[in-house]
């Protein structure tokens, strides 16, 4: 549709003001970045050069599940419930209150050694509180030239270079565990260097050992490229060089910090997309990023929705043992013959737990794609959140009010090749719906009912629907 020139100058007109504003504010902004960076130099040199103090072998504390905050708690648990569906084993939980200054860090050891993949999941909280909690996940693996991979989704600059050992990919945008892992085991795949699996199985058998030597090696190598020196009357204690703090300040300092971290997502997306990656299509919403895809060994036709289902519940049970199905959703489209058939499968899934001694409920959804043309079979990212009561009353009507009831799919089940045709027949009688094409169809509980839902559009994009109860095929909404 081509809008009238009139049509045109008057949102141009209107939206003049929101341009001008924009355009005021990033003038604004940057006339007063020179004097805010150099206030930022001026006073945050001098007190990194005489406060950071860092031990050159940290210190990583075991703790007990029960020991983490609520917060930490949420987050970690996340992560390893996440990447336990690709096989990751925990190794341990650990504190160290002396790499981050004034911040305590929690950390989650996992890994699977067959792969030579190391899985960090941290939480970083800043003693003061002045500024918000930093949690990320981190992948590492070491190849036998003694180099070292690491993906991360870090929304911080790092105030030092890497050495010259370390590559590091840092993706600000990828929040999802899985979706992560994907991008660094498929990069590693597309090297030719071969994988030393000896770090990994030391880190299974030893995590603290494991961290503690990662981070001695890494501020060893710092210390040779001149970025840090040993403390004066010190040999386990290290401090910055001036050049160091000064690059570190600078990379940190506001507006710059934002500038070198998108430098940084711009630099990783450019050496995945060298290797055969779009890193756009694992960021997003959660039911917009495929986390796996496998090859369905399907041997007869799949266009019913009992059939896919058969195909798609182990792969649910296998992401989450909990998960229950919510709704089926199918995109149709038409043969030679004008028939509708369908196109992707998309069941949905949720999880629920409940954790008592926290007073936390939380939830889990993600959706598994059957695509028939394709034969694949694909998983989707997990949505997350949680729910915390207050004190015990709070708790006991949580409790009270458990999430709906799980759609149950089974003989009695009115599928596509019944529906189809119903849902024709009832479009047919309506004199407005005429030649109309039946584009989805969605299966989902209504009040406890099973209903299915047809949309249909017309040739003037006019869309139509027709609900049918899933057990009887009686027509609802007529």
């Amino acid at each position: 549709m081509r809008h009238s020139p009139l049509l045109a100058l008057l949102r141009r007109f209107v939206l003049l003001p929101s341009y001008l504003l924009v355009l005021l504010i990033r003038l604004l902004k940057w006339l007063v970045a020179p004097c805010a960076l150099l206030a930022q130099l001026v006073i945050g040199v001098p007190l990194t050069l005489t406060r950071i103090r860092q031990p050159l072998r940290p210190r990583f504390v075991p703790l007990q599940e029960s020991e983490l905050p609520n917060a930490a708690w949420i987050a970690l648990t996340d992560a390893s419930d996440s990447l336990a569906a690709d096989g990751f084993s925990v190794y341990g939980d650990f504190r160290c209150d002396e790499m981050i200054q004034g911040a305590v860090l929690r950390l989650r050891c996992m890994g699977r050694t067959d792969l030579g993949i190391c899985a960090l999941a941290a939480h970083v909280e800043l003693a003061t509180g002045a500024r918000p909690v930093r949690e990320f996940i981190e992948f590492s693996t070491g190849f036998r030239d003694g180099r070292v991979l690491v993906t991360n989704n870090l929304d911080l600059p790092y105030s030092l270079p890497p050495p010259a050992y370390l590559a590091r990919v840092q993706l600000k945008d990828v929040w999802d565990p899985r979706a992560l892992l994907a991008l660094h085991r498929d990069l590693i795949a597309s090297l030719p260097e071969t994988v030393d699996l000896e770090p990994a199985a030391r880190a299974a058998r030893d995590p603290a050992g494991c961290l503690a030597d990662h981070c001695t090696r890494e501020i060893r190598a710092l210390i040779d490229a001149g970025w840090l020196r040993p403390s004066a009357g010190s040999d386990d204690r290290i401090r910055l060089r001036l050049r160091g703090a000064l690059i570190g300040v600078w990379r940190q300092a506001w507006p710059l910090g934002s500038l070198y971290l998108r430098a940084a997502d711009r630099r990783s997306r450019r050496l995945l997309a060298e290797h055969g990656q779009d890193v756009d299509q694992f960021a997003g919403g959660a039911m917009t990023v495929r986390v796996s895809t496998e090859e369905l060994a399907a041997t007869a036709p799949i266009d019913t929705v009992i059939a896919g289902y058969q195909h798609a519940l182990p792969l649910a049970r296998q992401i989450d043992s909990g998960a229950a199905l919510e709704a089926v959703v199918v995109e149709l489209e038409h043969d030679a013959s004008k028939a509708p058939v369908p196109r992707e499968f998309r069941y949905s899934f949720r999880a629920f737990d409940d954790w008592p001694e926290r007073r936390i409920r939380r939830y889990r959804s993600f959706d598994i794609l059957l695509d028939p043309a394709a034969g694949t079979l694909a998983a989707t990212a997990m949505e997350r959140d949680f729910e915390q009561a207050t004190d015990e009353a709070d708790w006991t009507r949580l409790l009270a009010a458990p999430p709906g009831a799980r759609l149950r799919i089974g003989p009695w089940t009115r599928d596509l090749d019944r529906v189809v045709p119903a849902a024709l027949s009832a479009l047919a009688e309506r004199a407005e719906a005429k030649g109309a094409a039946l584009d989805s169809a969605s299966l989902y509980l209504d009040d406890g009912r099973p209903c299915w839902q047809m949309v249909a559009w017309t040739s003037d994009d006019t869309p139509h629907h027709v609900v049918l109860d899933a057990r009887t095929g009686a027509v609802l909404n007529d």
